[in-house]
């Protein structure tokens, strides 16, 4: 098992200027960093590969669409530049060694149709996630989709539906990322949603509640971590938090407020809680 921290903690952009925060996580005991990435990124692939390697890091890597990239989409063109854009973040990250891409990206990020999904539109997300499942899988990659909540997405709201997409896309280089955040909010029994689904789970953020400190929201760590356990989950932990001063991810998930005292406090403390929640 590795532990991870997300960067969307300081931006959704890695520029030059970010780069010494690699360094920083490595010396609060991280194993990696989860890096955000995406077509219009400013940095070189290639240049964050030799900020990690220069860290000593490891890394994963997360993306998502827009409307104009949905790969459930009626118009086979939108799902063609949905795939486009997967496959650009595919190469991104084998240059940057990543081990698994994950993120919304079965669907466009807080795009709603006024219904739940159909069965077309499963299956439209599905063909384009195969094909990209493939292609990852030839970069020695793996991907894996975030369910969210009903705020934010209408594809994939809980554990049991992101395994039967994983079913449909039936590839062994697909699978789900399970968020605790997203968790707490739809499922019922958060023991039995990661036990049913563990065969599928190739990634875990610890998020808490309301985005904040780990262990100060209303997330049951105790069942979500003896859930693992018990599983024998031994992937990438990877803790995420939201602030209220990060341009696009702030107005997109709805953050005004940061819940904790301050990044670098977040991070130097998720450690600590995972490793000790995990053994």
């Amino acid at each position: 098992m590795r532990y991870g921290l997300n960067l969307f903690l300081w931006t959704t952009d890695v520029r030059d200027e970010h780069l010494p925060l690699i360094e920083r996580v490595r010396e609060y005991g991280y194993d990696g960093v989860e890096l955000p990435i995406g077509s219009t990124m400013s940095s070189r692939p290639e240049r964050l590969r030799e900020a990690l390697d220069d860290a000593g890091l490891a890394c994963t890597t997360m993306t998502n669409v827009g409307a104009e990239r949905h790969t459930a989409s009626p118009d086979p063109t939108v799902r063609q530049r949905a795939l486009d854009e997967l496959r650009f973040a595919i190469d991104a990250s084998h240059t940057m060694g990543s081990e698994t891409l994950v993120g919304p990206y079965q669907a466009a990020y807080a795009y709603f149709t006024g219904s739940g999904p159909t069965e077309e539109e499963l299956d439209w997300s599905a063909e384009i996630l195969r094909t990209a499942s493939e292609e990852a899988a030839a970069a020695g990659l793996r991907l894996a989709v975030e369910f969210l909540n009903r705020h934010e997405g209408y594809l994939l709201n809980t554990m049991e539906q992101s395994a039967d997409l994983a079913r449909r896309v039936d590839h062994p280089a697909f699978g789900v990322l399970y968020d605790t955040h997203h968790a707490h909010a739809e499922e019922d029994d958060v023991a039995a949603a990661i036990g049913g689904g563990m065969d599928h789970i190739y990634e875990v953020h610890f998020s808490e509640s309301n985005r904040g400190s780990l262990g100060a929201g209303l997330v049951d760590w105790d069942a979500t971590c003896a859930a693992l356990r018990d599983g024998g989950y031994d992937g990438w932990i990877v803790a995420e938090a939201f602030a209220h001063d990060v341009p696009g991810l702030s107005s997109a998930a709805h953050v005004w407020r940061s819940t904790f005292p301050s990044k670098d406090e977040f991070a130097r403390t998720a450690i600590d809680f995972m490793r000790d929640r995990m053994g």
